[in-house]
């Protein structure tokens, strides 16, 4: 009796544990949230398009989450494409076992974005301090950056978080002040941005 209740509670651990490894790696296809996802997106905002192709069912050991993953989805907002490289959609773990799916917060990372077409998107965007210096102070630059998005209960963004690195920019802070060969990473949410590690030319002059 020993040896088979032994090799049930092996067996169990062992197909735990692969199912952990399968989820946390290469994940589970489907398309069961590929509807709900796109509604939940429109619902929240009449004129963002988001269009799902494959999506993953993972597993965030670090977070102990699970989340819904996909790549190179086709996004737009107000008709203008957004280059996104991949989304991640982590999940409220209470309202998968009560059959009411929630999402909890979105984590987007986007592609390499020069600043010129960046500054096409976010001038449709509610006003922040991040899009304040981007619009007025960034003349060019190449931009790579991922965004998390938190939500209330009627699925309206209620505050995000972005983080990424500017390189090869130029910036105007006055006429008399030009600033080349930026390169930066930074923080901001709706509240603060935080610039960090900056160097750049000025006059002739190297400042880090």
């Amino acid at each position: 009796m020993k040896k088979i209740i032994y090799t049930f509670l092996l067996s169990i651990i062992f197909i735990f544990s692969l199912l952990v490894f399968i989820l946390s790696t290469s994940g589970y296809e489907t398309s069961k949230f590929n509807n709900f996802i796109s509604e939940k997106i429109v619902e929240s905002n009449q004129e963002a398009y988001l269009k799902l192709e494959t999506i993953k069912f993972k597993l965030d050991i670090k977070k102990i989450n699970l989340f819904l993953e996909t790549k190179n989805p086709t996004v737009s907002y107000k008709n203008l494409n957004i280059p996104v490289e991949n989304v991640k959609i982590y999940l409220d773990l209470a309202s998968l076992i009560n059959s009411n799916t929630k999402i909890d917060y979105v984590n987007i990372l986007f592609k390499e974005i020069d600043i010129k077409e960046l500054k096409k998107i976010i001038i449709k965007t509610k006003p922040s301090t991040l899009k304040s210096i981007i619009n007025n102070q960034l003349v060019k630059g190449k931009l790579k950056t991922s965004i998390e998005l938190y939500f209330d209960r009627d699925f309206k963004v209620d505050n995000f978080i972005a983080r990424g690195k500017v390189r090869d920019a130029e910036a105007i802070l006055n006429k008399n002040l030009i600033i080349k060969d930026i390169n930066f990473n930074y923080f901001a949410d709706n509240s603060d941005a935080l610039l960090k590690n900056i160097n750049g030319e000025v006059k002739g002059i190297l400042i880090k």
